[in-house]
């Protein structure tokens, strides 16, 4: 074989690779919705069909089963955004102790760099928040 014949072959596998790839991420982007967007359903939202959809041929449901089970899930739903709620409180104040214990362990230069890294990281992570809410 030819070192030309090995090189085109070296390229089209490098091509088809780029091309799989590319077909990847235009797919996520395309089926991705952002949660301003009017078709944007919650993770919640997107489960309990899921369950509904799988339940439904398994166990014949009626129209009346199905509203009576989307209760059961919707109540559901409510109950982990709840738990995620009260998650994330107790994982920020987690935070704020860690960033208190540490910045008593750090000379005061040090604490002063230290709350100042603290607060550009925060300011960015509320940028990136606007721009994926679209502000």
């Amino acid at each position: 074989m030819s070192r030309l014949a090995v090189k085109i072959g070296i390229g089209l596998v490098v091509l088809f690779g780029l091309g799989v790839s590319t077909g990847i991420v235009l797919g996520r982007q395309a089926t991705w919705k952002p949660r301003w967007s009017r078709d944007y359903k919650s993770c919640e939202e997107r489960w309990i069909e899921a369950r509904i959809k799988e339940y439904t041929p398994l166990l014949e449901l009626t129209p009346e089963q199905i509203a009576a089970i989307r209760l059961h899930f919707d109540k559901l739903a409510s109950n982990m955004q709840e738990f995620r709620a009260e998650l994330r409180t107790k994982v920020s104040e987690a935070f704020k102790e860690t960033n208190a214990s540490i910045a008593r362990d750090l000379a005061p230069e040090q604490r002063e760099k230290f709350w100042q890294l603290l607060k550009e990281k925060s300011g960015e992570r509320q940028r990136n928040r606007n721009v994926l809410s679209g502000q």
